[in-house]
């Protein structure tokens, strides 16, 4: 992974895109995430102010996503992402109803979740009856500004299955800046995301889940222990990495005590 600080309007160099991968027989693909706007044919502009930050992946294919991460701000939605909320609401009929969903720090505060867009709901008798103030973990599916409120869909998009989404219930909810979010979802090996959740799975069992609009919900063997991991992912980004793994040992520790 690499990175760099940029400005809105700074040009992104396509080649340099490419050049990053490694050589492949297969075409490279390049995907663009958040804070970045594709002029036709190849001009590649961030939005807006951040670190502009490269993640390449070799498998299944070689491909680079680039993307401006900022630690702070609003949330602004973007289709696949995951999220978590909470029911605030709901309306339809029995054949189909529809929950609304608040979604936290984001530029579009509410969502829709269809009761049919979980995974075994093919028929009302087997979809869920979630209440207010249960909370969520969800895909967005389809979001535009015309649409104005992001579609919500709870099951895994590549295999139809639950795949950890749904109600979750239990557990502590806790923020972090949207750039941890992020980072906490990156592949394992990225320092200051999956590093930490890595550590602490070494030290602690747990159960975690990410949204992007920069939540996380984090259940375990007592409060107690759920608190001292919220600390310990939440200081990830106040030590430098020889510093964290001392860190959260001891954030573990004191937790056990």
């Amino acid at each position: 992974m690499s990175s760099e600080v940029i400005l809105p309007g700074d040009p992104i160099p396509l080649d340099s895109l490419i050049d990053s991968l490694e050589d492949s027989d297969s075409a490279p693909v390049i995907q663009l995430g958040p804070g970045i706007l594709h002029i036709p044919p190849e001009t590649l502009l961030p939005v807006r102010a951040g670190t502009l930050t490269k993640l390449n992946r070799s498998k299944p294919q070689q491909s680079t996503t680039v993307y401006v991460d900022t630690a702070g701000g609003r949330y602004v939605p973007a289709v696949h992402d995951t999220i978590l909320g909470t029911v605030i609401g709901r309306f339809g009929d029995q054949e189909k109803s529809f929950y609304r969903v608040s979604i936290p720090d984001s530029a579009a505060p509410i969502g829709i979740l269809s009761s049919a867009a979980f995974a075994n709901a093919a028929s009302r008798h087997t979809r869920p009856n979630l209440s207010t103030g249960a909370t969520v973990y969800a895909r967005i599916s389809a979001f535009s500004l015309a649409l104005g409120e992001p579609e919500l869909e709870c099951f895994d998009e590549k295999t139809g299955k639950e795949g950890g989404f749904g109600e979750l219930k239990g557990g502590m909810l806790a923020d972090v800046s949207i750039g941890l979010a992020r980072r906490l979802l990156a592949p394992s090996g990225v320092y200051g995301g999956s590093t930490v959740v890595d550590l602490l799975g070494q030290l602690v069992p747990f159960e975690i889940a990410v949204g992007r609009n920069g939540r996380i919900w984090i259940d375990s063997e007592s409060s107690k222990m759920t608190v001292a991991i919220i600390k310990a992912i939440q200081e990830t980004e106040e030590f430098p990495k020889e510093q964290m793994e001392e860190r959260v040992q001891k954030i573990i520790k004191d937790a056990r005590q």
